[in-house]
């Protein structure tokens, strides 16, 4: 059955206890690890004598992709004296970021070129003094989140290492209209270089040492631009291999260093996904689950807790940044936005957001550190969790047909949780305090395994009235200030006609339904099993790479990272 999705705050019914301690034997499994970040460690140097330079590898935590860091070099002569020193200050690439990034680290690849006279001083023994510095300060206001450093004094090694090496190239981001010169990287063996992919459309050329890109005039969003280095003629084969490749990203955007933030329920917060981009399994979903009160957005993708029962409300230090699970997550790497903190609370509902409310405090920082975008999943809860999993306030619904008093009696119950109000009070307390643009992500559909009472059709259409209330309250707020983006619609695979209408058709006796199916895993195998002449499989028609939307771990509710990036998609870039 389908729904507009977040979380319960209270029991999960009987017969979904019943069928979970049936998959999991009656125990958990183990709870992953939400490592903190690692520390940054500056590893052994290359020499790149032909380009006289030398490369210099540190690792760095992941949660620094995209950030610029701190790189002091200093020459030191045998007798300690400082000959020179360099201070570079680069915005790390982190290569390319997948959904639900599981990585800890990375390595970056810094170059220093020296002139004739340190190269003189390397060969009369002299060493390199080396201090690699980053740091986490999301909102800047000069207390990090996450501080590291680390120290090296070397001996630069008199022959390079096989395979050959090169120097990373950094993250670029240029305004739309601008060309991006980029320095080619330094290599221990020379190398030619080549652009894949389209060369008309990528726009680029190299000159001088330099690749030269221009973006499409009207792209915004980062470009990752993906090179090979081949040796050049006179290389020595036995130094390295034929190519090298290499790959970064170049942001194309208007704002200079936006401020956003997030706010909102497990949609906003990426509920089912951990901080370290593992996904929750079923046999953990009671553990996960919200409690009655005291949220702590546990199993959340922007959040440090693994457990709702055990700790205090205790985000990322990131806030989910770099496992790019949820929606503005991955909004923001799309933009190169990293001055981003979301402090979504999984089960959490407008009345504590909005004044008086227990995460009124939270709504009152956010606007307190002037953002230029608030993004944001509302309105949800408590009502249709509720009708799923707990108390029903909707009785009447069930034995209503969707073209008659069903409609009635939704907007009854939307009435008695007071959402037009609390939903009120919220947007105008943002408009209010804070000159934002508000982005307001409307609720996907998703076919939940356990809805039980209700038909398809039904809670499709009881979604539909919850997006439309959200969209009527910013229209009576602020039509300017809060923009309504509207998710792609998440077939099901079954007719839900008046809902939304059935011009898709995989069955031999010619049944229509709203397109190849993206929901979990284990709603598609239920949905085949009660529509077996008519359902539509995800890999139907172009559906052929089908990954589901929607995680199973929670039997069929939340997106997955491919449906928060369906999510991403629909918000406009910044401007």
């Amino acid at each position: 059955m389908m729904v507009p999705v977040t979380w319960s705050r209270r029991a999960l019914c009987a017969c979904l206890l019943v069928v979970l301690v049936a998959a999991t034997g009656g125990s958990a499994s183990a709870r992953p690890p939400t490592p903190q970040p690692p520390a940054i460690s500056i590893g052994d140097l290359f020499d790149a004598k032909g380009a006289r330079s030398i490369l210099i590898p540190v690792s760095y935590p992941i949660q620094l992709g995209g950030r610029k860091a701190d790189l002091r070099v200093s020459l030191v002569a045998g007798d300690g004296r400082k000959v020179r020193s360099w201070r570079l200050r680069e915005r790390l690439n982190s290569g390319h970021t997948s959904r639900a990034d599981r990585r800890i680290e990375f390595t970056f690849v810094h170059g220093i070129y020296l002139g004739r006279a340190e190269r003189r001083q390397v060969r009369l023994g002299a060493r390199l003094q080396i201090v690699a510095r980053g740091s986490l300060d999301v909102n800047g206001d000069g207390r990090a989140e996450y501080r590291s450093r680390d120290a090296s004094l070397q001996r630069i090694p008199r022959s390079a290492p096989e395979g050959g090496r090169c120097s990373r190239v950094q993250a670029t981001r240029i305004k739309p209209g601008r060309k991006a010169i980029v320095d080619l990287p330094i290599c221990t063996v020379k190398r030619r270089w080549y652009v894949l992919g389209e060369s008309e459309r990528m726009r680029a050329r190299f000159a001088d040492g330099h690749l030269i890109y221009r973006p499409p005039a009207n792209f915004r969003g980062t470009q990752w631009i993906e090179m090979v280095g081949v040796l050049a003629d006179g290389a020595s084969q036995s130094e390295a291999s034929p190519t090298f490749p290499i790959a970064f990203p170049i942001t194309v955007t208007a704002a200079e260093d936006p401020v956003v933030r997030a706010l909102g329920d497990s949609v906003t917060a990426g509920f089912g996904y951990y901080s370290n981009g593992t996904a929750m399994t079923i046999g953990r979903l009671l553990e996960c689950r919200p409690a009655a009160k005291g949220y702590n957005d546990a199993c959340s993708s922007n959040s440090l807790n693994t457990a709702s029962a055990r700790g205090k409300l205790e985000y990322a230090p990131d806030f989910g940044l770099a496992n790019n699970v949820s929606w503005p997550a991955q909004w923001a790497h799309e933009h190169g936005v990293t001055n981003y903190a979301n402090f979504a609370v999984s089960g959490s509902e407008p009345a504590d957001w909005a004044l008086g409310g227990e995460l009124h405090a939270t709504t009152a920082r956010i606007e307190s550190e002037d953002p230029d975008y608030v993004l944001m999943t509302m309105g949800a809860n408590p009502l249709l969790s509720e009708m799923l999993f707990g108390i029903d306030n909707m009785g009447c619904a069930i034995e209503s047909d969707v073209l008659g008093g069903y409609r009635e009696c939704i907007e009854a119950a939307f009435a008695e949780v007071h959402l037009q109000a609390d939903l009120k009070s919220l947007y105008a307390d943002l408009v209010e305090n804070t000159g934002a643009t508000i982005y307001l992500m409307q609720y996907h559909l998703s076919v939940p395994s356990t809805a039980l009472a209700y038909s398809a059709t039904q809670i499709a259409m009881m979604g539909k009235l919850l997006n439309r209330e959200i969209a009527a309250v910013a229209a009576e707020v602020d039509p300017q200030r809060l923009r309504v983006v509207t998710p792609p619609h998440f077939n099901v695979g079954i007719d839900i006609s008046p809902v939304y209408p059935s011009r898709f058709s995989c069955s031999e006796l010619g049944y229509e339904v709203d397109g190849p199916s993206v929901q979990s895993t284990p709603t598609q195998d239920e949905l085949e099993a009660l529509h077996p002449l008519s359902f539509c499989d995800g890999s139907t028609g172009d559906n052929s790479t089908f990954f589901p939307w929607v995680i199973s771990g929670d039997t069929g509710i939340h997106p997955s990272t491919v449906g928060h990036a369906q999510m991403a998609s629909q918000v406009p870039a910044p401007r």
